[in-house]
């Protein structure tokens, strides 16, 4: 009898000691779940390294330029050449004009860890090279992209002298010429040199923390664009949208995470060759509110977008009820009329973060 009313005591209890137990036990593997994925990581990163480091050894401009333009390739997904280059014997920076905005480059940076994509940055020649020459204006210049593959071809060619720490070539934005600096370490550090002679200085391209510049071989520091997390800046996000919506356009769908704002309308949208216009269009930007595109891409169907488009003001004044229903961090924000959130009719908005939203 005694043994049967411990066990009458202590049943209540048992259940949520398992609970507790499991919970523990499924706290404990995530755990190690993530333990191994960061080990798996590391030995994956340390291969990457091993792999790429001997190509930036060697200083061999020509492998390594193979190597950078397959990342941003195949990683990035940009698949024209840059407007310029900054070669160091530990990295390859790449700037590319990305989006509408032609006043400014983004930086991709390429080294032993692989590649990533720098900052967005004022084009650096457009003041320093804006008085062309008169003889600039009127010779005949070759071809700009012709230019440019002779240049690069001219530097894989030749073997790098061990004194050449660092080249930067770049495309002179009038006249389509390459123009160049390069760096040479002597005593006491890294001396630049620019080509062709005349060529005025123009900001640094090489982005390389560790570069062994010469005292007093300054030169001036690109300046690069206020990046913006939009899901911490929600109201510049909508101004960005805002200013971008052509008369009379409606949304349909609208996504802001934190790097990049999607917007679809419903708005007349000009098709491809010649059919007629499309019955909404597309539009993203980037971290820093640039468009990928200076128009809108067109769509003949709304996708999870509503088919009956709402106005902007509308559409905001949902976002700020829901975020007041879901405050803490966010890492996406969905308008759109899914029907996995809404009636497939009326456009509601579905917050992801630290807890599910509408």
């Amino acid at each position: 009898m005694e043994r049967s009313g411990i066990r009458r005591r202590l049943g209540p209890l048992v259940l949520p000691a398992l609970a507790l137990a499991g919970l523990a036990l499924a706290a404990r593997h995530e755990r190690n779940e993530t333990a191994r994925r960061a080990r798996e990581e590391a030995a994956a990163q340390a291969a990457r390294r091993a792999e790429r480091r001997p190509v930036f050894d060697r200083g061999d401009f020509a492998a390594v330029l193979e190597l950078c333009r397959a990342g941003w390739r195949d990683e990035l997904n940009v698949h024209h050449e840059p407007s310029a280059l900054a070669w160091t014997r530990q990295s390859l920076d790449g700037y590319f004009l990305d989006g509408n905005d032609l006043r400014s480059w983004r930086q991709l940076r390429c080294d032993e860890d692989g590649v990533r994509r720098g900052p967005r940055v004022v084009h650096p020649l457009l003041e320093p090279l804006a008085e062309a020459t008169a003889e600039a204006a009127t010779t005949p210049a070759v071809p700009e992209e012709e230019a440019w593959r002779l240049a690069l071809q001219r530097l894989s060619a030749s073997p790098r002298d061990p004194l050449e720490l660092a080249v930067e070539l770049a495309r002179h934005p009038f006249t389509g010429a390459v123009v160049s600096r390069r760096w040479r370490g002597v005593e006491g550090g890294a001396t630049p040199s620019l080509e062709p002679a005349g060529t005025p200085s123009f900001p640094l391209l090489i982005a390389e923390p560790a570069f062994p510049f010469a005292p007093g071989a300054t030169t001036p520091a690109l300046r690069p664009f206020t990046r913006r997390d939009w899901l911490d800046e929600t109201d510049a996000a909508f101004t960005v949208v805002e200013k971008a919506l052509p008369a009379g356009a409606r949304v349909v769908e609208l996504t802001i995470q934190e790097d990049a704002i999607d917007v679809s309308v419903e708005s007349p949208t000009p098709a491809f060759d010649g059919d007629p216009p499309a019955a909404y269009g597309d539009m993203s930007f980037d971290e820093y509110g640039i468009a990928e595109m200076s128009w809108w891409y067109p769509r003949t169907d709304p996708g999870f977008g509503c088919r009956a488009g709402e106005s902007l003001a509308n559409v905001r004044a949902a976002y700020e009820a829901a975020r007041a229903r879901q405050p803490g961090a966010l890492y996406q924000a969905w308008y759109s009329c899914s029907p996995a959130y809404s009636d497939g009719r009326r456009g509601v908005w579905h917050l992801t973060g630290d807890q599910t939203g509408d």
